[in-house]
């Protein structure tokens, strides 16, 4: 009951997930990069020096919330996806190659939150030596900022791999009820809806055909154990992020399939931030009622310099850094 009633609460913002934060920088001279092969890239997912600063308040901000949630006995799995940009940056026009600082951050703030002991899940790694990057089913979309399925499903097995390497997620996981999930691959390519690049291509730019790409189906073997006592009470991971954390993604049953778990799943616009989301969620009563063993916290690699006080977001999400701070840790109390 609680998982229905927090999704509809969103329902209205989650209309225009898609888009995201190129909306709101809609108004930049060139919003899309056109690539070879007829890959597009949104700009905004380069790095910048002057992003530090940010950054920087971003990790210490991750690092205060990990703690609190540790101190109330829920842990908390950091999912950082990687820049489609450096995963494919052999696909960028040579107008717009790679630069060594946004080729480094990643890395650099990784090491930097597992230092301050958060869980970080490293999709970095994983997305750049796969031999299955260049494969006919790549991890992203070419016309569209998002994770293919293939992207989604590597990401969830690898946030597993993480979980079973750390005893305090692994703890956290065990704690809650198993179910079966099975997974099956569509036998052909299917034409993607997903294409949000496109949309943001001038009107006189050169059309692109719709993109085909593999696409799995999660099916439950039987009735939930949460599903027998009608509320999803029992239900003891939620999974929390931004339009890469929809359902459409593929991502959320990815995690079924390789957790073998039934989660909540919250998708926000990430326009609006992740810290809007989280602490939504820990407002509502899906959150007040049925506190979850693991949270898999989702954040876009280009979202790490924005903390909550980010100038360029809309005004509406924009918050103090340390009142944030203030108002979750009242919430979890």
């Amino acid at each position: 009951m609680h998982k229905r009633l927090f999704k509809r609460t969103l329902k209205s913002a989650l209309l225009v997930c898609a888009l995201g934060v190129m909306a709101a920088h809609a108004a930049d001279p060139a919003p899309v990069i056109v690539g070879k092969n007829d890959w597009l890239f949104t700009p905004y997912e380069f790095a910048n020096p002057t992003d530090a600063q940010d950054t920087q308040a971003t990790v210490q901000l991750l690092q205060k919330v990990n703690r609190l949630f540790e101190a109330k006995g829920i842990a908390l799995a950091l999912v950082i996806v990687p820049s489609k940009i450096r995963i494919y940056s052999d696909q960028l026009p040579d107008s717009h190659p790679l630069d060594a600082y946004t080729s480094g951050k990643y890395e650099k703030v990784f090491a930097e939150l597992r230092a301050g002991g958060v869980n970080v899940v490293n999709l970095n790694q994983p997305f750049l030596t796969s031999p299955q990057r260049l494969g006919e089913s790549p991890f992203f979309l070419r016309l569209d900022t998002h994770w293919a399925h293939a992207g989604a499903l590597l990401a969830a097995e690898t946030v597993k791999t993480t979980i079973d390497a750390s005893p305090v997620l692994k703890s956290a996981l065990a704690a809650t009820p198993e179910e079966k999930y099975t997974l099956s691959w569509s036998k052909q390519k299917i034409n993607q809806r997903a294409r949000d690049l496109v949309k943001l291509l001038p009107k006189d730019a050169p059309s692109f055909p719709a993109e085909q790409a593999m696409m799995f189906k999660v099916n439950r073997e039987k009735a939930s154990q949460a599903g027998l006592l009608s509320t999803g009470d029992s239900v003891g991971v939620t999974v929390i992020g931004s339009s890469y954390t929809n359902k459409n993604t593929g991502y959320p049953d990815g995690l079924r399939y390789s957790l073998q778990r039934d989660l909540l799943d919250i998708s926000i616009p990430v326009d609006q931030g992740p810290w809007v989301g989280m602490e939504a969620y820990l407002r509502d009563d899906a959150f007040k009622t049925n506190r979850p063993k693991l949270i898999i916290w989702e954040i876009p690699e280009r979202e790490l310099r924005s903390p909550p006080n980010y100038k360029f977001r809309d005004a509406r999400y924009i918050s103090d850094n340390n009142e944030w701070f203030q108002r979750v840790t009242a919430l979890l109390k």
